[in-house]
């Protein structure tokens, strides 16, 4: 074999074994971190005597390559709560919005959150590391009857604070998903969750 035919081998091979996307899988204890299975209805009230409800109305897992640019694109596994749920902005539903999706990632998991629901959004950082969002502390939580000891606050940063619509905070139960959240002007709170 000549030898610039040989070189030529030898760096195509290099490049492909450099090039090689990863697949990144969610681990399956993971999951656990997810507190729904995908047929929920979650009916909230807010102080001001209103009431508005989130239909989860599916679960999608699925890989998906990141960087399309590259020639062998890392894989990531997604699991996304889908939801139809109110426009923070407007008097209709939107639909296949998540509430909660999982992304495996090089060391592990990001878990990503849209908080959102009538006349409410929450801006602020969305998306936190496994153990990240593990040191957050838990508190309780009372709604009506209900004594949630495994909340989780999670604090807006401040963006988009001159909004209308802005949420200071929102609340995350570890064994039950989301519980409502907090506007200067307004509270909602889960006060049923249910599978038809």
């Amino acid at each position: 074999m000549k030898k610039p035919m040989r070189n030529l081998i030898i760096i195509l091979t290099s490049i492909s074994l450099i090039s090689c996307g990863k697949d990144f899988k969610i681990e399956k204890k993971d999951f656990d971190i997810v507190p729904y299975e995908g047929n929920e209805i979650l009916i909230f009230e807010s102080d001001k005597q209103d009431r508005d409800t989130i239909f989860i109305v599916g679960i999608e897992n699925y890989s998906t390559p990141f960087g399309p640019m590259e020639l062998f694109p890392d894989e990531h596994e997604i699991y996304s709560v889908k939801t139809k749920r109110t426009d923070p902005n407007y008097d209709r539903y939107l639909e296949g919005k998540s509430l909660i999706q999982l992304v495996a990632v090089e060391g592990g998991i990001s878990i990503e959150f849209d908080i959102a629901m009538k006349r409410s959004w929450y801006y602020g950082k969305y998306t936190f590391g496994k153990s990240e969002f593990e040191k957050i502390p838990l508190t309780e939580l009372n709604i009506k009857e209900s004594n949630y000891k495994d909340v989780k606050i999670i604090e807006s940063d401040g963006s988009y604070e001159e909004r209308d619509n802005y949420a200071e905070r929102f609340y995350w139960s570890v064994e039950n998903g989301f519980l409502g959240l907090d506007r200067r002007d307004e509270k909602w709170r889960l006060i049923k969750k249910y599978v038809p």
